[in-house]
């Protein structure tokens, strides 16, 4: 494939990023990179200049991460695909399509069984994304979090008030870290309060079904939304989302560039 990809990221990513980059390599595609830190941004250069740059320089596809919540502006662009690798609080739909395809691979979808998140949900694109497509799909979603991290919509879900309901009515999790970076006055947060009752242990964990699947997206915080031992369960298949990394990237730059 004879074209340029921009992998512009503002936040600090390693999954995302390199296999962004892996993807593109495995399709031909050629690979620069940029972020707000280096980009003429810093000089007071309009999103419009910057992008028309973009363009004069024969890039065809931009890969953008960024912590800003403005994605509205990027969907009036012409000529040049965007793919979304995260918008701030609202937007990271190539991990919503690797997350579906992991629960398609283990035969997890089920239209009358939800498939449930914990953690903080209220800071969370990979939740936004997930829940989004999921209901799309026809499929049922579950919460299970404390109220200062549940989201304020929550048209489309179920709220679960325990691990035991969750066990009894989902056959996946999907465990997320608390946004640290996105939470104002953190000081204030209580983990301990929050693990206590939010923390996948193994003592709870044993209470599920033996073919009961946990996910993450990573990064991982161990001894908050798992505990050490929990995170070694045969049950936690994060390596096998990070296996549907490359090719649900590959994906979208087919779909962005018109071939698939």
């Amino acid at each position: 494939i004879n074209s340029f990809a921009l992998l512009k990221f503002d936040e600090s990513s390693t999954r995302t990023r390199l296999s962004f980059s892996a993807a593109a390599q495995k399709l031909g595609i050629k690979v620069l990179e940029t972020s707000n830190n280096i980009s003429a941004l810093s000089k007071g250069e309009s999103l419009m200049h910057e992008i028309e740059t973009y363009k004069g320089l024969g890039i065809n596809v931009l890969v953008i991460r960024t912590k800003e919540n403005n994605i509205e502006d990027y969907k009036s662009l012409n000529d040049l695909s965007v793919i979304s690798a995260g918008f701030g609080t609202t937007s990271h739909p190539t991990q919503a399509l690797l997350d579906v395809a992991t629960l398609l691979k283990f035969n997890l979808l089920n239209k009358e069984i939800p498939i449930t998140y914990i953690g903080d949900l209220k800071h969370s694109r990979v939740f936004n994304s997930g829940r989004e497509l999921l209901n799309k799909l026809g499929y049922k979603v579950g919460v299970f979090t404390s109220d200062n991290l549940m989201p304020e919509n929550l048209r489309g879900l179920h709220k679960f008030s325990d691990w035991n309901e969750i066990f009894e009515n989902s056959n996946s999790i999907e465990l997320l870290r608390v946004q640290k970076e996105r939470i104002h006055n953190l000081q204030d947060f209580d983990f301990k309060t929050y693990t206590k009752k939010y923390q996948l242990t193994s003592k709870i964990l044993k209470n599920a079904k033996k073919d009961f699947v946990v996910l993450h997206p990573m990064p991982i915080n161990i001894g908050i939304e798992i505990s050490e031992d929990a995170s070694k369960d045969y049950r936690f298949i994060y390596n096998e989302q990070l296996k549907l990394t490359v090719p649900t990237r590959i994906v979208s730059y087919l779909y962005a560039l018109g071939i698939q």
